[in-house]
């Protein structure tokens, strides 16, 4: 069932539909819109029209989504249970130290009330508060249904409310994504149910933006950029102060993602038709990887979007391993596609001392941001 949605207020976390599709009583859905998905109660009212969903205005931020879009209807089967313990997560979106957030939050925390009375959470969730410039990411609740980790929030009765700032070393950052022929593949799920995908290079596109969003600027110190097929191409900047052009940039804003989004999209027309050659692009980009680690001595994370296949050149993995030789790098390799060959990018992985996300579902974008923070923090 989809439906169009309709912003409304604060409704205790619940939607509306029409009366025209059930009864009055309330009911758990799971909601998606695009990439985005929340559970929520679901209440008939014979006061909506039949093809709208009233989302309360919380639920309909979570998703992202516009009055054009569509919402599309899940009915829950397990029973969410209410929660009386929750731990929380505080992220200053400002650039202000965490822990000085989370301290003033913890003597205002009945002002939150608002922001989470009614709704269903589940772990893992981030709360976005852009009026205030914080997010709060739920670390766990108990009681929690087991299978969606989720939960239904009455402030009343909850017991326990635990605050903690989320920590986030600093390190380099240095992507290398493929544009081949390959990336233009259909086999990145949008829509389980219609069974619905966009191509790789597009699944790639909706993980920076999603970095774009989620990556505080203070996280990352330097950044560059490259793109491959069977050559390899860098993202190329401007200094500052000289205004001669340059490879690595101080990453001052999260924007500068944003602008290598723009960079890899106008590519798509000249590279999409070429072969892919990996082993070319990671024995080049981890020397330049290895460049910002030299700058700083901060670890430098190279997040590696491929298909995993290598139609020209050598070996990834054999190249990975004689290029990794004493240099302070960490690979992040997103093995997008359902199809991928997971199996090349598990062991790039392994070589580059981090591992693998495959990235089969748009679901999935958002856990990028969150494994480029354990990396950073697990490093020495």
């Amino acid at each position: 069932m989809k439906l169009r949605p309709k912003r409304g207020r604060n409704q205790q976390g619940l939607c509306f539909v029409s009366t025209n599709l059930f009864d009055s009583t309330t009911n758990a859905f799971q909601l998606s819109c695009k990439s985005n998905s929340v559970i929520s109660d679901v209440r008939a009212s014979p006061k909506v029209p039949k093809d709208v969903i009233i989302l309360d205005a919380r639920v309909f931020d979570q998703l992202a989504c516009c009055e054009e879009d569509e919402v599309e209807l899940i009915p829950e089967k397990s029973e969410i249970p209410v929660c009386t313990e929750i731990h929380l997560g505080v992220v200053s979106r400002r650039g202000l130290d965490n822990h000085t957030v989370a301290q003033a939050i913890s003597k205002r925390i009945d002002d939150f009330q608002e922001h989470f009375d009614g709704l269903i959470l589940g772990v893992g969730q981030e709360i976005s508060l852009p009026e205030l410039g914080v997010s709060l990411v739920i670390k766990s609740m108990s009681p929690v249904e087991p299978k969606r980790n989720a939960a239904r929030i009455d402030w009343k009765r909850l017991i326990k409310i635990h605050l903690k700032a989320i920590e986030s070393k600093p390190s380099n950052l240095c992507f290398i994504v493929e544009v081949s022929a390959a990336t233009q593949i259909k086999d990145v799920q949008v829509d389980a149910a219609e069974d619905a995908h966009i191509t790789r290079h597009q699944g790639i596109l909706e993980s920076l933006e999603s970095l774009e969003e989620r990556l505080q600027p203070k996280q990352i110190e330097k950044f560059a950029g490259f793109i491959f097929s069977d050559k390899l191409v860098p993202f190329i900047t401007f200094d500052s102060q000289t205004g001669e052009e340059t490879q690595i940039t101080n990453l001052h804003s999260a924007s500068l993602i944003g602008s290598f989004r723009v960079f890899l999209e106008g590519t798509i027309n000249e590279f999409s038709q070429k072969p892919s050659n990996p082993g070319l692009a990671l024995n080049q980009g981890l020397d330049t990887a290895s460049l910002l680690n030299e700058a700083n001595g901060l670890v430098t994370i190279v997040v590696f979007f491929s298909s995993g296949v290598y139609s020209a050149g050598q070996n990834p993995v054999k190249i990975t391993r004689q290029a990794m030789t004493n240099k302070s790098v960490k690979i992040l390799c997103i093995s997008v596609g359902e199809n991928s060959a997971t199996d090349i990018m598990e062991a790039v992985a392994k070589e580059g001392n981090g591992f693998v996300i495959q990235l089969d579902s748009v679901q999935k974008t958002s856990s990028i941001a969150d494994a480029i923070t354990e990396i950073a923090n697990n490093s020495g």
